[in-house]
């Protein structure tokens, strides 16, 4: 048997040895998972000094090993955490960034007065994380609320479709940025063209270009990484063209996009007769990392 204390420790030095940001937060999730609580708690077993047996401290080894060597928490662990929501992970998938989560927060204050049911439409939702936050949030204030969530690759729509099954979220296997391709999995939604409240969007825009070299993000799937160009713009491009085309006059359009793309993505969409108040927003870190915009009339 071995303290929850000395575990919680030996854990922590491992992580930090190995380079791991926020090795404490780290240690706590890995820690927790193995051992089935919460960390709220896995602190109370600290304070009340528990011991671990061995079979479950060679458990949590495994798991720190396999960190030590990269492997994303997510993919050891199965799961993460979205803006509240609790996210089946598995490695086929983009893991959601916290940083995203700028992009929920920024669509719910464009709605903080608002009445009649939503229609949102999220575009290469990936694991379903911005549909399903949204969709609780939304529950949370009890304003009525539909959700698409379209994403091209089968696998990971079948994992949004699990990780929104809770909510009034219907997600559909197609190309995001093909109109016909969307009708296609839903015909309802021909009727439904220029009628949506809000269209969000975290679409593949890394330049191919410049790809990526940490070791964590390399081992997310390229096809949800790369933004179909040497500039990573093509798909982002697309993104806003179906955006215009879903969405009702003065509807709301937020897209996640590399920082290279800021100036370039606004300008382009000032000049447009589409859009108005357009606006570059920056995430967390205070990298420019979104675009927000109002359909024109």
């Amino acid at each position: 048997m071995t303290s929850v204390n000395e575990v919680v420790r030996q854990v922590q030095l491992r992580l930090s040895q190995a380079k791991i940001d926020s090795p404490a937060a780290e240690a706590a999730m890995i820690i927790s998972h193995v051992v089935g609580v919460s960390r709220g708690k896995l602190g109370v077993m600290q304070a009340l000094g528990e011991h671990l047996d061995s079979a479950t401290v060679e458990r949590i080894v495994d798991l720190v090993d396999q960190r030590a060597k990269r492997i994303p928490l997510q993919h050891l662990t199965g799961e993460t955490t979205f803006y509240g929501v609790d996210l089946k992970i598995e490695p086929c998938v983009f893991r959601p960034r916290v940083e995203t989560e700028v992009l929920v927060e920024t669509t719910l204050e464009d709605f903080e007065v608002t009445t009649g049911e939503l229609k949102i439409l999220d575009l290469c939702t990936g694991s379903g994380a911005i549909a399903a936050a949204l969709a609780d949030q939304f529950g949370r204030r009890s304003v009525p609320t539909r959700i698409w969530a379209v994403e091209l690759d089968p696998t990971a729509a079948e994992l949004a479709r699990h990780n929104t099954r809770d909510y009034n979220v219907t997600v559909l296997c197609a190309d995001a940025t093909n109109t016909a391709a969307v009708i296609g999995a839903d015909p309802e939604l021909a009727t439904l063209l220029g009628t949506f409240d809000a269209v969000v969007s975290n679409p593949p825009y890394i330049p191919t270009a410049t790809p990526v070299t940490q070791t964590e993000a390399e081992q997310d799937p390229s096809l949800a990484l790369y933004g179909g160009s040497s500039d990573g713009l093509a798909v982002p491009l697309r993104v806003v063209d179906q955006a215009a085309r879903w969405l009702a006059p003065h509807g709301f359009f937020m897209m996640e996009h590399d920082h290279t793309h800021a100036a370039e993505l606004a300008a382009m969409m000032r000049q447009s007769s589409t859009w108005h108040k357009v606006h570059t927003i920056r995430d967390l870190t205070d990298t420019d990392r979104f675009v927000s915009a109002l359909r024109a009339e």
